[in-house]
């Protein structure tokens, strides 16, 4: 009798777990479905808009970035300038105004 139980116990513990990972199984390809859904609606919006996909410019810029790792360079750290680049160019240096719409324009007392 006991080693029915144990048998029983046994087939109910494999079940469980059988169980257990069919159900972490569809957890995951629900929440991939999810993400790769998302993107294609980004990818989609991106095209209407006329904008690059913002998954794509994510990654563009985490390349970049971890460009200046891979050569060796980092910044501030005996990096220097390219040849040309010594050259210094003056401007002439002007007042920027800001010219104030009527609408924009402080109420002025009638004094």
């Amino acid at each position: 009798m006991n080693l029915f139980f144990k048998w029983v116990g046994a087939v109910l513990r494999g079940a469980i777990k059988l169980t257990m990972v069919a159900l972490a199984a569809l957890l995951m390809l629900c929440l991939l479905s999810i993400v790769l859904t998302m993107v294609l609606v980004s990818m989609v919006g991106s095209l209407l808009t006329g904008r690059r996909p913002a998954v794509f410019t994510t990654f563009t810029r985490f390349h970049q970035a971890s460009q200046q790792f891979r050569q060796g360079i980092r910044p501030g750290h005996g990096a220097s300038a390219p040849e040309g680049s010594a050259d210094v160019v003056d401007v002439q240096a002007h007042e920027v105004r800001q010219v104030l719409a009527a609408s924009e324009r402080p109420p002025t007392t009638g004094e």
